[in-house]
């Protein structure tokens, strides 16, 4: 078997499990942050990076998705799908808009934990991670499309954007693909705010001795949190809201 041919297998099956590894890297570091004794980044400093990556990750993916066509690829998981070369829009200055977002995201919450080490790990971990999966997603699309596909890589960056190729899409912007498709994300992003901030707090007021602000800081804010995500699961399956879109 060729380097090529090894390098799109590995990428398939990482694209297979693209939501899990990610979160199985976050619990990791979750408990690193809890162990590691070493001396720590200003919070302050950390915090404003990784709320502006978080952020502007997350408006990246709203502004790509926002343009989708329903014939590329969306929330598939088991096969690469795309009845249609998205070149316009966030495609047009960046190859994998949403692959940039999520390494941003998940970056950007590593820094939260102001581990100096650990987010240069997380950096590396989640760039390689997402090359393979882009290397297999290309040769799925280069096969599929051929000199298009072709055209379109040799003017387009893989990952770092150039906002100068930027060419307007033909798909008017839409709230509600945003809202239908991104709702998830947003939700497991609370989460990991919650527990962060969580274990901050307790670093400096021991859960034993504030066990009643703890409580009623989970009920409020995990409530809210799991009323967002459940109430859009309820409107995006259960009624006919989003069904213009399918």
């Amino acid at each position: 078997m060729s380097l090529s041919n090894s390098f799109e297998q590995i990428g398939n099956q990482l694209f297979r499990y693209r939501g899990f590894v990610p979160v199985i890297f976050a619990v990791g570091a979750f408990f690193i942050q809890v162990q590691d004794s070493q001396e720590r980044m200003s919070f302050g400093l950390c915090e404003e990076i990784a709320l502006f990556l978080v952020f502007f990750g997350h408006l990246i993916r709203a502004l790509t998705v926002g343009h989708r066509s329903m014939q590329t690829s969306g929330r598939n998981r088991s096969h690469q799908v795309a009845e249609l070369l998205n070149t316009k829009g966030m495609y047009s200055i960046v190859r994998h808009p949403l692959y940039l977002a999520n390494i941003l995201i998940w970056i950007g919450w590593t820094t939260l934990l102001c581990i100096p080490w650990l987010i240069v790990v997380a950096t590396f971990v989640f760039v390689v991670y997402y090359l393979f999966i882009m290397y297999a997603e290309e040769q799925f699309l280069r096969r599929k499309f051929g000199q298009d596909y072709e055209r379109w890589q040799r003017r387009t960056p893989r990952l770092i954007p150039n906002p100068f190729l930027y060419a307007s899409s033909s798909n008017d912007f839409s709230w509600r693909i945003v809202f239908k498709n991104e709702y998830p994300g947003w939700t497991a992003s609370m989460t990991i705010a919650l527990c962060i901030y969580s274990l901050l707090v307790n670093m400096s007021y021991p859960f034993s001795q504030y066990y009643q602000f703890y409580i009623k800081g989970w009920l409020l804010f995990g409530g809210g949190i799991a009323l967002f995500g459940l109430t859009f699961r309820y409107l995006k399956h259960r009624t006919k809201l989003f069904h213009e879109m399918d």
